[in-house]
């Protein structure tokens, strides 16, 4: 945390409407992260406001809080107590917990992770309808046809060979049938949790929409199961199933739109750890394929 700030005026007024006379302010986006939060201190408790980068990311936030969180125990997420459209500002009140960290003594970890399979348990089926079937018909028709267009413009950063790989991986992705859906945490890593030994917090909703619910795994599938295959169990045991073939398909095949999206967002944003995670998601697809 920086040193205390004051809130640009417009946000200082908004925030003092909702909370009443703030008494400090502190800078808590992350490092890598395009949306702005600052740490708001007040006699109202603490409380978290974010301005979301654009408007589609704000839409998402506040529906995915309004429409899936109920679903949820209070101390499980940070619940939104005011939004403005006009300013894509949410006012979100802070919740107890520290993130989970990686050198996290290990059955502490598991723990954490299989907490955090139970909460995806009771916010995954927060909308289970057919318009959320339609919604994940959607999801797969859109990651499909952005494939070509994503390759395009990654330039000659993957080889023919690499390329043919994402093309098949998600070309499968249509054939595989009707896929359990609802609201998907959109950015599931191990960051975006909070424990406190008793309970865990789900943050940042901004990518959570309605879709297929396996999609949701894929950052951890990248990220973290290939190592730690002990958290993926957790997990999954705190989910209360395992992933069926079907979704075990899809996953992979969600592993390459991430990648073929990857490729060309980090050269244009300057961002060589999403280049990275897009480089070693194919190498990984590509490995299989030739086991």
């Amino acid at each position: 945390m920086t040193d205390c700030l004051h809130l640009p005026s417009p946000l200082a007024f908004w925030a003092e409407q909702i909370l009443g006379p703030v008494d400090a302010v502190y800078d808590a986006s992350h490092a890598r992260e395009t949306a702005q939060v600052w740490q708001v201190v007040s006699r109202a408790r603490l409380h978290y406001l974010k301005v979301a980068p654009t408007p589609v990311l704000y839409s998402r936030e506040t529906r995915s809080s309004r429409q899936a969180l109920p679903s949820l125990a209070y101390g499980n997420a940070r619940p939104l107590v005011g939004s403005s459209a006009d300013m894509l500002s949410l006012m979100l009140t802070a919740v107890d917990g520290e993130p989970v960290k990686s050198d996290e003594v290990l059955e502490r970890r598991r723990a954490a992770h299989r907490k955090a399979g139970q909460l995806l348990r009771r916010f995954h089926p927060a909308r289970p309808d057919h318009r959320a079937q339609k919604a994940a018909g959607n999801v797969i028709q859109s990651s499909v046809a952005g494939l070509g267009q994503h390759i395009e413009q990654t330039g000659d950063h993957p080889s023919a060979a690499e390329a043919a790989t994402l093309r098949r991986r998600l070309s499968a992705l249509p054939d595989l049938g009707l896929l359990p859906c609802g609201w998907r945490q959109g950015d599931f890593w191990e960051r975006n949790r909070l424990g406190n030994g008793r309970r865990c917090a789900l943050l940042d909703f901004e990518r959570n929409n309605v879709g297929p619910l396996v999609a949701g795994f894929v950052k951890l599938a990248l990220s973290l199961w290939p190592d730690r295959s002990e958290l993926r169990e957790a997990l999954l045991k705190g989910y209360g199933r395992r992933l069926s073939q079907a979704e075990e398909h899809a996953l992979t095949a969600f592993a390459a739109a991430d990648a073929d999206s990857a490729l060309p967002y980090g050269p244009r944003y300057g961002d060589p750890l999403v280049t990275a995670r897009g480089h070693r998601t194919t190498k990984c697809l590509m490995q299989e394929d030739r086991s």
